[in-house]
């Protein structure tokens, strides 16, 4: 039991850090370039800028997925 728990562990706790860009979530997500777009304007998606290029850390990205999000009228999700 003990080892299912430490394999589960180093599968979402690592020291590694991962980020992916709007064409890294486009070709993953299967989701149009305009559709990820948005969700990376969206301000309570956990995107950052890193110069001119808009990214989002790994387990930043699987925290924001493991919640359920609404979408509003003005197209932004809650």
């Amino acid at each position: 039991m003990n080892s299912i728990n430490e394999k589960y562990r180093q599968m979402y706790i690592s020291s590694d850090v991962k980020f992916y860009t709007i064409s890294e979530l486009t070709e993953m997500l299967g989701w149009s370039e305009n559709t990820v777009q948005k969700l990376f304007n969206d301000p309570k998606f956990p995107s950052s800028d890193f110069g001119r290029i808009k990214v989002v850390e790994a387990h930043a990205l699987i925290d924001y997925f493991s919640k359920k999000h609404l979408k509003q009228n003005d197209g932004y999700w809650k």
